[in-house]
């Protein structure tokens, strides 16, 4: 993942929608979320440059639900104030084809710096696990206490807590991103019972998985599981990096079975086809979350330290009233643990700490491809057109957007 937008950026993209005196030019596709697909953005005012924003927009073919989700995201968000949370600009478009503006993160997301550190064969710090995990903790304490501008609160749950949706900042800033499957108690607000289950199944809490009652200590499990593969580079179930990857690519291929269109009978079934591969997959996994044990919890987490291997294991409890009473709580005992351990760590040794890991695995790339030309040398030479980009799914400009009828906002 590039930690810059100025990587091969083009001195100007496609304009994407026009707002008064600011013009929003895409940049590239970054990818699909929960209702809707991320498009990173050069916001200009009037001729000149402004900064670079990422732009949240429906799927072409969305339905009915997923435009007031989207609202609901917009409203929550819009309340969420927090240096740990990657905050909302606005909300710009059209009643039928809304934008939500996001702020831009520069640097790299927490799955990116974990295939660094595969890559690169350098375990990440305990260190600056427990910073991160301390800095998501208190975001997500702060969303979990949200109540409305009249003090009405909100139970907001985040449903989503992963690698993929918390970022590192090139500054060592740590930064939660992502509320487009979030839980909260709004009025009227839009069911998500019989959908597919929100978030990455590899970091779910075990109530999460059951659909049943859920609170803040379920976001609590997720970012503890997240912390367990930081310091173990493992997740914390066996095989759910396989069963992520399998979903994912079953997802692709509903996405582009859908773009056909309705219309078109065999690509119909083909979406039945592999939506019922999806919920096979996704439920027999669910089975290993729901019978996590105690026992499983802790064959985990012995090779952590002495200090921190009680902490992940009341954190990662399987049932929810073993674990802290709030994510606050779990924050304070990483931050404590840290100060015992005589570790002073913040932003600056986490940016040193990431930049460092990124030039390992760029020195490993530039060595194997030195490696591989010698190779070539004495054999057949490989094939330059063999690899394209990143897997990063999304339309590239609003052309094709299937417009619809929506409730006016």
């Amino acid at each position: 993942m590039p930690s810059t937008p100025s990587d091969r950026t083009p001195a100007s993209g496609p304009v994407l929608l026009q707002s008064g005196r600011t013009t929003y030019e895409l940049i590239r596709p970054l990818e699909q979320t929960w209702h809707g697909e991320l498009l990173l953005a050069r916001r200009r005012f009037d001729t000149n440059t402004g900064d670079y924003v990422v732009l949240k927009r429906l799927a072409r073919d969305c339905r009915e639900e997923d435009y007031r989700r989207l609202m609901e995201e917009v409203a929550i968000t819009s309340w969420l104030r927090h240096p740990g949370i990657a905050g909302m600009h606005d909300l710009e478009g059209t009643a039928g084809d809304p934008y939500l503006v996001l702020e831009y993160v520069e640097g790299h997301r927490l799955d990116a710096i974990l295939e660094f550190s595969a890559q690169a064969g350098k375990p990440l710090s305990e260190a600056f696990a427990c910073y991160l995990g301390a800095e998501v903790a208190a975001a997500l304490h702060h969303a979990h206490m949200l109540t409305t501008e009249k003090g009405r609160w909100l139970r907001l749950v985040h449903r989503n807590v992963s690698p993929r949706t918390i970022m590192v900042g090139t500054r060592g800033e740590v930064k939660l991103t992502d509320f487009g499957a979030v839980w909260a108690s709004l009025p009227e607000r839009q069911p998500t019972e019989d959908d597919v289950l929100p978030g990455n199944l590899a970091y779910a809490s075990p109530e999460l998985t059951r659909k049943g009652s859920i609170d803040g200590r379920s976001d609590q499990f997720s970012l503890a599981a997240v912390m367990l593969h930081l310091l173990t580079g493992r997740p914390l179930i066996e095989g759910s990096d396989r069963v992520t990857q399998e979903l994912s690519e079953l997802r692709r291929r509903v996405d582009e079975a859908t773009a056909l269109g309705r219309g078109d009978r065999a690509a119909a079934a083909l979406v039945l086809e592999l939506r019922a591969q999806i919920r096979k997959l996704t439920w027999g996994f669910v089975e290993k979350i729901r019978e996590l044990t105690t026992g499983d919890v802790e064959e985990a987490t012995r090779n952590l330290s002495t200090g921190l291997r009680p902490i992940l294991r009341r954190a990662l409890a399987p049932r929810r009233t073993d674990r802290y009473t709030s994510c606050e709580e779990f924050s304070h005992e990483l931050r404590l643990h840290l100060w015992r351990i005589g570790q002073l760590y913040g932003r600056q040794e986490a940016e040193r700490e990431v930049a460092a890991l990124v030039r390992a695995t760029a020195r490993g790339k530039a060595k194997g491809s030195h490696a591989r030309g010698a190779t070539s040398a004495e054999g057949p030479r490989p094939s330059r057109g063999g690899r394209g980009q990143s897997g990063r799914r999304g339309a590239s400009s609003g052309e094709g957007r299937r417009k619809k009828e929506s409730p006016s906002r």
